[in-house]
């Protein structure tokens, strides 16, 4: 029987930076059916244990994982600004396979989901902050990757915007393997979340 488990497994990894260790000495595991949530302060090592995970960064020790499609929301992502929202997604689509009609029927699902129909043909320049964020997690989410990770995906949103998005994520993870940071777990509202505590680089739980 194929097997449906969709992990990624860390083993003694560290990564120094010229004046600190962005983490140090971490090993753990992440596994779909659970919402992974990272949580910690400012600089406690969240966001350089994802860019470990996506190979943006040098680093030591190991990360298994199959490859499997990626979604990846990084905080605060430059997008092209002399593009439309409708041209750069489009774009991301196509680098990621995806075509008419399946891309337009993902499109229309996130641009609902996230209320940005309207910004369509509007210069990503003109967006406000939380706007951007939106597009940040759709273009994430198209082609429906098998581990998505969103790094403050509720930052600049608001109150009804951050709902719908914890509704989708929740749902996810049902099946696919979600890693999360963020200074809210409390607002993720499900049994099967699992918090990955950090501090000063260390993983404490």
């Amino acid at each position: 029987m194929k097997s449906n488990i969709i992990s990624i497994v860390i083993n003694d990894l560290t990564k120094t930076y010229q004046k600190n260790k962005g983490i140090e000495s971490i090993t753990t595991d992440f596994k779909n059916g659970t919402l992974n949530l990272l949580v910690g302060h400012n600089g406690s090592g969240k966001s350089t244990l994802i860019k470990c995970i996506m190979q943006v960064v040098n680093y030591k020790g190991k990360i298994l994982k199959k490859k499997y499609r990626i979604g990846y929301a990084p905080e605060n992502y430059v997008m092209p600004d002399f593009m439309t929202v409708k041209e750069f997604l489009i774009a991301i689509g196509r680098i990621k396979d995806l075509y008419n009609p399946y891309l337009n029927l993902e499109l229309d699902e996130y641009l609902s989901i996230f209320d940005i129909k309207s910004k369509l043909n509007a210069p990503i320049r003109s967006l406000s902050n939380g706007m951007k964020q939106k597009v940040n997690i759709t273009q994430a989410l198209l082609n429906q990757p098998k581990i998505i990770i969103l790094d403050e995906p509720l930052v600049g949103l608001d109150f009804n915007a951050q709902k719908l998005l914890i509704k989708k994520i929740i749902e996810l993870s049902k099946n696919y393997l979600v890693i999360v940071s963020t200074h809210f777990p409390e607002k993720f509202n499900t049994s099967r979340k699992r918090i990955y505590k950090f501090n000063q680089g260390k993983l404490e739980c």
